[in-house]
């Protein structure tokens, strides 16, 4: 076990020559837009969901909501 030779051999597809690199893709600014935008419509509708809530539920505490006619 002590004199294993555990290294790998290389292949001629093994080369990187070829290897080109990625160019690093920069964030566009669209994407920091949308980000935006979803953040501050999720808040205006968590807002709006909040707003309902608390009338309906002042409704009820003040018995001027009626179920029916």
């Amino acid at each position: 076990m002590k004199n294993d030779d555990l290294r790998a051999d290389r292949d001629d597809r093994d080369d990187l020559d070829d290897f080109i690199p990625r160019t690093s893709a920069k964030r566009s600014n669209n994407l920091v837009m949308q980000v935006a935008a979803g953040v501050f419509l999720g808040g205006l509708a968590l807002w709006l969901v909040q707003l309902g809530a608390t009338a309906l539920y002042a409704k009820l505490m003040l018995g001027t909501f009626t179920f029916g006619g």
